[in-house]
């Protein structure tokens, strides 16, 4: 601004009189010209002095775009006249001269041709102000370019000296808003192909500091794709820009923009851009304050990111300590625990209560075992209460948790739960309730706790598996072996606990259709022979009417040695076996064949020929599967070579011949004369001279001893036949002890 006080002393230094006959002050004004005013502002009011009150003039300065008033009679400027005056146009151009940014404007009063007679002076008069005003502007330049460096070195202290990226984005935006005489001040950081705002002050709209841009949108877009500054004086009219965001612009009540790239090493980083929201326009000089504040910004913001990466490592580094401290902990408990738990396993006591034990001491936590039943197999302590804790685990499903599962007890306790999976098959899960240890901790104890109770379970079904092998071939050696691997087989059975004593059946089954099923379900052969392992674990399983004995399975037979001995109670077994198949597999089809009964271990694999002449009547005729309920029609399925004439004779006449050894009886004789007699009870009486309530009787136990239905068709003509083959046979021994007698 001007000095008053300069002012007052160039009047005081050029002391004009005011011109009473209202002519130019000639001389008065070119001794003006060789003086040297200190600003414009005193050499117009000189200048209007020197004229005087005679001749009234007013001495006009153009900033920017609008004239003003810097002495004279007129206080305002017509910008029309003094624009159209530059021109050399208007009513002014009579009675005025202008150069540069200066106008002299005469007084209306004065006669033009005067004012015509003088214009080479006012023009001189006019470069003598302009020159005046460019020496002061030029002194006031140098000192604001002084003012300006001391305050971009504090900028810079400013700026440079923070380290986090937003605290130099955020210094940056303050103070480039307060050096740019701005009203919004945004800083723009590259993000792949794409600007987006990370720093804003000034701004009224949210949707400005969350602006992006994408190459040639809006002034940030514009420096982005050219790679220059970019200076908008109209922001609403320029052609340069895109329309992308003028709505925005209009609720900014922007006006004007400058933009300057932020470049490091060559490659663009960002932008550094300020808007205003009056009508003016940015000189030279904000465009290089810009571009030095934005050359600052750069290397903040570098530095910033360096800082901001070398923290972030830093606090990895520090992270990744503290996780590795973690993790050693954590595994030196694990490992303790876990050769703790390993011992449990190689001592092959109680497992589970070991367990349980073990895991609630080391970890000061209540420990609950539980099967896949949903039964709790252990506890620890032994007093823990776990009703609540079984219905907080198996939920309303009553499912027991599939993966490593943390749930929160009723009390407000947590509970880590982890299932104990073998072989793909779940058997249970271990809980552990509370604990002052870490979570995670507890996570790896309950998993190493379930992990022990999984290699348990693989441990007896490994044994199961080898004990249910080595069955298998006991009972093939005791159905097909040789004499030695009979015996061998024998002593195997009594050494595993296998109990051989009693009557004995032999069941034989074959699996009719599962090569049918396989291919109709799409199966692979191993999905056929777990259908296989599941009819033989399902008979394992059976109980009722008795648990078999023994029980394999080889290829599509299966075979079993089943403690029975009474007919009703074998076709309750073969029920039961059914419903087994059915549950397998609905379209399973088996068909059995079941010996008589036997108690010598040694006629096992003659029971075995039974049970197979069994099935093979059972698949002819459809329901028979007993061999004692074949008749004769065993004698028929037989071997052309050897019938098996002796077993159907003494299943009929053997109980009978042993009850009159013992008795002293006459059951045989009264059954052979009950079938001379065309089976009527009241002619057999009379030929054996006995009552026939005598006779009735006898019937009576002989149906009893043999099973026989003598009223049946089909059992009369069993026992007749089987009394005839006695007859046959008993004279062919007479034959052979005739033709062969003993020796000696």
């Amino acid at each position: 601004m001007d000095d008053p006080k300069s002012s007052h002393r160039s009047r005081e230094a050029t002391p004009f009189s005011p011109i009473l006959n209202g002519e130019f002050p000639v001389e008065q004004l070119r001794d003006l010209l060789a003086t040297l005013p200190d600003t414009a502002t005193d050499a117009a009011e000189a200048v209007v002095t020197a004229f005087g009150s005679s001749i009234p003039v007013t001495v006009f300065h153009r900033h920017d775009l609008d004239w003003s008033a810097l002495a004279g009679t007129e206080s305002h400027a017509d910008q029309t006249q003094l624009t159209a005056l530059e021109c050399a146009a208007g009513p002014l151009v009579p009675r005025a001269a202008t150069v540069g940014n200066v106008a002299v404007v005469v007084d209306p009063a004065v006669p033009d041709d005067m004012v015509a007679t003088h214009r080479t002076l006012l023009a001189q008069l006019c470069v003598w102000i302009d020159l005046t005003a460019q020496a002061h502007a030029s002194t006031e330049e140098f000192a604001a370019l002084d003012d300006e460096a001391e305050v971009m070195r504090t900028v810079a202290h400013q700026i440079l000296s923070a380290q986090d990226l937003d605290q130099v984005l955020l210094n940056l935006t303050n103070q480039t808003l307060r050096m740019s005489e701005s009203d919004i001040c945004g800083v723009f950081l590259r993000e792949g192909e794409e600007l987006r705002m990370r720093s804003c002050a000034g701004h009224r709209v949210i949707d400005t500091a969350r602006l992006r841009m994408k190459k040639g949108q809006g002034v940030a877009g514009l420096v982005f794709e050219t790679g220059k500054v970019a200076r908008i004086d109209s922001y609403l009219q320029d052609a340069t820009i895109s329309k992308d965001f003028m709505s925005l612009a209009e609720q900014e009540a922007t006006r004007s923009a400058l933009a300057a790239p932020l470049v490091v090493h060559g490659d663009l980083i960002g932008v550094l851009e300020v808007w205003r929201r009056r009508y003016s326009s940015f000189t030279d000089r904000d465009v290089r304050r810009l571009v030095a504040l934005a050359d600052l910004a750069t290397i903040a913001i570098e530095n910033g990111r360096l800082y901001d990466a070398q923290r972030a490592t830093v606090e990895e580094l520090d992270n990744t300590r503290i996780s590795l401290e973690r993790q050693l902990r954590l595994l030196n408990r694990s490992s303790t625990l876990q050769h703790s738990l390993i011992e449990i396993v190689l001592a092959n006591s109680a497992v589970t209560s070991s367990v349980a034990r073990t895991v609630g001491t080391e970890l000061g936590c209540e420990v609950a075992i539980i099967s896949a039943t949903g039964e709790v197999e252990a506890t620890f302590p032994r007093t823990f209460d776990t009703a609540d804790l079984l219905d907080d685990v198996a939920g309303r499903n009553g499912v027991l948790p599939q993966r490593a599962t943390k749930l929160v007890a009723r009390d407000g306790r947590t509970i880590w739960a982890h299932p104990v999976i073998a072989a793909e098959n779940q058997y249970g899960a271990v809980c552990l309730v509370g604990g002052n240890e870490d979570t995670e901790i507890m996570e790896v104890a309950c998993g190493q706790a379930a992990m022990v109770c999984s290699l348990t379970q693989l441990q007896q079904r490994a044994a199961s598996a080898a004990r249910a092998e080595a069955l298998d071939q006991l009972l093939w050696d005791l159905m097909e072996g040789t004499a030695e691997q009979r015996s061998a087989a024998r002593s195997r059975t009594h050494q595993m606990g296998i109990r051989l004593r009693g009557f004995h059946r032999v069941v034989y089954g074959v699996l009719e259709n599962t090569d049918n099923i396989a291919a109709q379900e799409g199966w692979t052969t191993s999905a056929a022979d777990t259908l296989r392992r599941n009819v033989l674990n399902g008979a394992r399983g059976c109980t009722t009417p008795a648990q078999l004995t023994l029980t394999s399975v080889r290829g599509n037979w299966i075979v079993a040695l089943a403690p029975i001995k009474d007919r009703e109670r074998a076709r309750t077994l073969l029920d039961e076996l059914n419903k087994i198949a059915a549950q397998c597999h609905p379209d399973l089809r088996i068909t059995w064949g079941v010996s008589s009964a036997r108690s010598d271990p040694a006629e096992y694999p003659a029971a075995f020929g039974e049970a197979k002449t069994a099935h093979a009547a059972s698949r002819r005729l459809g329901t028979v599967s007993l061999y004692d309920e074949l008749g004769i029609v065993r004698l028929l399925l037989g071997s052309s070579d050897n019938p098996d004439l002796q077993g159907f004779i003494k299943e009929v006449t053997e109980p009978l011949l042993q009850y009159d050894q013992q008795s002293d009886g006459s059951l045989l004789k009264t059954l052979r004369t009950f079938f001379d007699a065309n089976c009527s009870q009241k002619d057999a009486a009379e030929r054996l001279f006995v009552h026939p309530k005598t006779l009735a009787y006898r019937l009576e136990l002989i149906r009893k001893l043999t099973n026989l239905d003598l009223s049946q068709h089909s059992d009369r003509m069993r026992a007749d036949l089987a009394l005839r083959l006695l007859q046959v046979t008993e004279a062919v021994s007479d034959i052979d002890g005739q033709s062969h007698p003993p020796s000696g």
